[in-house]
């Protein structure tokens, strides 16, 4: 966690700052490297209130008047950090996510930490938004988060190993991964799932027919390689106390029953497996798993990501 020097925490609820795991988190880690903190909220634009205080007040004044209120919490939230970090403040009006991204960007900031908006089933729709077009960590906190993750898990796909671009976007999240649990002192696990290519096609093709025997190799000879890959990404990270799976099947079954069985605080994991294309939404994969984990979560992109967000 050492690499983040310019951090910028969303402080969306002043009545919760105090509990806001974000804020701890972000003080905490601002202090012990020594970086510059930024706390930062978005209010809503004028006219989503114009209908409502007609005759009242205009809606600018209004706007300004939330802007000016918020930017006095923040700056008493900033205050109340500790003179040893240094924190700078940010009040924005427009859509949220879109706001939030342009900061990043604008304030080169290499870290985004926020509490994930409440959602019934796992993130809503703007945090899914920074989650895909953030080119930068982003680290959203489940509103039921308050202590240190005991548990992390990084979920690698061996399948990107292949490619330069893919093994280090691994390496990322396995140094992510690792620096978080060590410190916050996590017991940390890493699952990786594989599959055979075709596997129901060879199986059950009405057009030829596989040996069983010869069946039972290839899925053998797949999980041998698989296995060979995570070896040899182990082998990178020996000074670690990790606890690696190997487990056959679909992602996004495996990685939430995984989390939900080992009781996982947190989980680190890619985005967007390849770059070099403007707006290169989520992976389907990652946001269908990410529908169904019910953690933390910290998103990653592969270095070169562009977001379609400027």
């Amino acid at each position: 966690m050492k690499r983040f020097k310019n951090i910028l925490v969303v402080v969306n609820d002043e009545g919760q700052r105090q509990k806001n795991p974000a804020v701890a988190r972000g003080i905490e880690l601002a202090r012990q490297n020594g970086a510059r903190l930024t706390f930062m909220d978005v209010v809503n634009p004028p006219e989503s209130a114009a209908s409502e205080y007609k005759g009242i007040v205009k809606p600018e004044e209004l706007a300004a008047m939330l802007a000016s209120q918020r930017e006095k919490e923040l700056d008493r939230a900033a205050k109340q950090a500790g003179g040893d970090i240094e924190v700078g403040i940010k009040v924005a009006s427009g859509r949220d996510f879109i706001e939030i991204v342009r900061q990043v960007i604008a304030g080169k900031h290499d870290l985004l930490i926020k509490v994930a908006n409440d959602h019934p089933d796992s993130f809503d729709s703007s945090d899914f938004h920074l989650m895909r077009k953030c080119p930068k960590p982003v680290w959203l906190f489940k509103p039921k988060t308050q202590g240190k993750a005991k548990k992390v898990l990084a979920a690698i796909d061996l399948s990107l190993e292949n490619y330069d671009e893919g093994q280090a976007l691994n390496t990322f999240i396995m140094d992510l991964a690792t620096s978080l649990a060590r410190w916050e002192k996590s017991e940390l696990h890493v699952l990786s799932c594989w599959s055979l290519y075709g596997e129901n096609a060879l199986r059950y093709s009405g057009f030829f027919k596989v040996p069983e025997d010869r069946f039972s190799e290839l899925l053998s000879e797949e999980e041998i390689a698989n296995r060979s890959k995570q070896e040899a990404l182990a082998a990178r990270y020996i000074e670690h106390e990790i606890h690696y799976h190997l487990v056959k099947g679909d992602p996004v079954d495996l990685i939430p029953n995984f989390a939900s069985e080992k009781d996982i605080d947190a989980v680190v994991m890619g985005t967007v497996a390849r770059s070099g294309v403007p707006g290169l939404l989520i992976g389907n994969t990652a946001e269908t798993i990410l529908h169904l984990i019910d953690a933390s979560v910290i998103t990653l992109k592969p270095t070169g990501f562009e977001s379609p967000i400027k």
